[in-house]
């Protein structure tokens, strides 16, 4: 019996923090990788918000703020990672956030 089946499938949304530039200031990207070869990368890119002062906590508000269900975080170089079970009808694109 195949039992790495009967984990839980978490969606995986990724945070990267930006870096001014010349043209644009300090931003976070949210962003979900293809799952399958004909996916395409979600993503969405706000203003970095300085009230808040912390990239992972500014992603995980506005996740949670537009109805994602995080069951856990995660963190690799470059990135911090939300695991979620928004699936079925609760699936939400990350192209559609709202701040």
């Amino acid at each position: 019996m195949k039992k790495a089946f009967e984990i839980k499938n978490l969606r995986q949304i990724k945070v990267k923090y930006l870096p001014p530039t010349n043209y644009s200031g300090s931003r976070i990207k949210i962003y979900e990788p293809k799952r399958y070869n004909e996916d395409k990368v979600e993503s969405k890119i706000y203003s970095y918000c300085y009230e808040t002062a912390d990239v992972m906590e500014q992603a995980y508000n506005i996740l949670i703020n537009n109805g994602f269900n995080v069951i856990c975080r995660a963190s690799e170089q470059d990135n911090y990672i939300f695991l979620c079970d928004n699936w079925s009808n609760e699936f939400i694109k990350i192209s559609e956030l709202k701040k």
